[in-house]
């Protein structure tokens, strides 16, 4: 029987599209492939902010699509819905700003590791891999290099450059190294739209196949309320461990226990929750304990509890602080360190932070903005504070007790020149803010607050003033030491600042942080 072809285009190719086609199959009746991969041979192509992800240069053409039997994608897109929407945590560590990035970085293990272990690592590897790359559901075909993940309150869309074994040399993919985020909702709405689209044409052509039906019974079960408990578990960095996450969840309902409807739903983000997607909160995310791989109970009830005494029926006044007349756009093509470093020296001007003072009074901006802080206790000592706020949360910060970096002056004014950049540069990513500053916080994110926080407590006018009056080396230790403790930072930070300046080459931080470890105790 001759099929006619078939295509079904969703969403807007300037924001977020998705288009599949089922093609006459070019191997005819000489395709040795089941019934159903022959049926569904075709192409699919998608575009974010206008840009075409499958396009590609095959023999000098540009191709519009990735060409290959479709059912497969289509059972990967529907087996792996939960994931894709919802789960953030990248395996093994956070680094990149990107998961392609991330996953390229961390495909081999490191050589430190023993054969057993490599093992385990490349497992975890592969098996996220499985869950969030396209090409896991590629079975030959010669897919992009892209992945799809949870970002926030956002979909995270990026692409790679690895190139696939046997693929010839003039084929290439034309966006390579991309990244983008898009509306959750709104691309969760045009990848099911094309899903049940395409599944029914398939049984149109295939009304007998129990792998069609199969197929359309997993898409609608998408749309189930049943699903709602898994995707907060993916939401919450615990993927299919229920079990954890039934005590979290029983944790997170013991903490909120005495307070109000609408309270519970504004941190839980129970009232964003749709047939397709848990859009959650910051704030579901940080208490249900995605912040952290070690979440434990106790940490569950301390962050919730401080949710809760430090929610308000309207925040706006406090906000209105925050909104200094500087826009991070002006320097987005910048690295995350040149961005902060820029941004913190301008932060501090505006809010004349050092004043009459030869130093940085951070404690004295935060009184300023009507920014409080409290020490709270928190399992994972990687972490050094978490920031939040929002429409009904004050912006307020927490610092972790039992964080390793310790408890010393400069260690505290450091974090919350950290957390302060949090407060004012990153509510452009959403109404709500929740960072725990940490190894498993969004990397740009940290990358970008450490060099506010150094700029902020050592503006290049103080660092001049202050170097001229000890008239020292910059590159001798006693110098550094002499201006760490006129600006009160940690000699650390301040060998660090200068390297980030160009006052100091690669070499001389290197020997400088040496010298300063052994005359600290801290070995080479």
């Amino acid at each position: 029987m001759t099929v006619s072809n078939w295509e079904m285009q969703a969403g807007d190719p300037a924001d977020f599209a998705f288009k599949l086609s089922f093609l006459r199959n070019p191997h005819g009746e000489q395709d040795r492939a089941t019934p159903e991969e022959a049926n569904s041979w075709g192409s699919f192509a998608l575009w974010v902010a206008g840009e075409n992800l499958c396009a590609h240069l095959e023999q000098g053409e540009v191709i519009e699509a990735a060409h290959w039997y479709m059912i497969s994608f289509l059972e990967w897109l529907t087996q792996n819905w939960d994931p894709i929407f919802h789960e953030e945590q990248l395996p093994l560590k956070n680094v990149g700003y990107s998961a392609a990035e991330a996953m390229a970085l961390t495909k081999s293990p490191p050589i430190s590791l023993k054969e057993l272990d490599e093992f385990e690592w490349l497992d975890e590897w592969t098996t996220w891999w499985d869950r969030h790359s396209v090409r896991a559901a590629r079975e030959g075909g010669l897919f992009p290099d892209v992945y799809m993940r949870r970002y926030g309150s956002s979909l995270e869309v990026s692409t790679g450059a690895e190139r696939l074994i046997g693929i010839p040399e003039e084929f290439t993919f034309l966006a390579p190294h991309r990244r983008y985020e898009v509306d959750l909702a709104k691309a969760a709405e045009v990848v099911y739209a094309v899903l049940q689209a395409a599944s029914q044409e398939l049984r149109r052509r295939l009304p007998d196949s129990r792998r069609v039906a199969a197929l359309i019974a997993n898409i609608e079960a998408i749309s189930s309320d049943s699903n709602t408990p898994n995707r907060m578990a993916w939401l919450a960095g615990l993927g299919m461990d229920t079990a954890k996450y039934n005590d979290i969840s029983s944790a997170v309902d013991q903490a909120l226990a005495g307070v109000s409807d609408g309270v519970r739903r504004e941190i839980t983000g129970a009232n964003r929750v749709t047939a397709l997607v848990v859009q959650g909160s910051a704030y579901a995310q940080l208490v249900y304990g995605a912040y952290s791989p070690s979440i434990n109970r106790d940490d569950v009830i301390t962050l919730a509890g401080a949710l809760v005494k430090n929610h308000v029926s309207d925040a706006s006044p406090w906000l209105t602080k925050l909104a200094l007349s500087f826009d991070p756009v002006e320097v987005r093509e910048l690295t995350p360190g040149e961005q902060g470093s820029w941004l913190g020296e301008r932060a501090c001007e505006m809010l004349n932070a050092h004043q009459d003072r030869s130093w940085v009074d951070i404690h004295s901006a935060f009184v300023a903005l009507g920014i409080p802080h409290e020490k709270i206790s928190l399992s994972d000592r990687e972490i050094r504070a978490v920031s939040v706020f929002g429409p009904n949360q004050r912006p307020k910060v927490f610092c972790n007790t039992q964080t390793k970096w310790g408890q010393s002056r400069e260690v505290e004014r450091f974090t919350l020149a950290h957390e302060l950049a949090h407060l004012l540069l990153d509510r452009n990513r959403a109404s709500e803010l929740a960072v725990a500053s940490g190894p498993w916080a969004p990397l740009f994110v940290e990358q970008r607050a450490n060099a506010f926080a150094a700029a902020f407590l050592m503006p290049t006018w103080l660092l001049r003033d202050h170097l001229a009056q000890i008239n020292g080396d910059i590159r001798d230790l006693e110098t550094i030491s002499s201006l760490a403790m006129r600006l009160h930072v940690s000699i650390s930070s301040m060998i660090d600042r200068l390297h980030n300046l160009g006052e100091l080459d690669v070499d001389d931080r290197f020997q400088l942080k040496a010298r300063w470890r052994r005359n600290s105790g801290l070995g080479a």
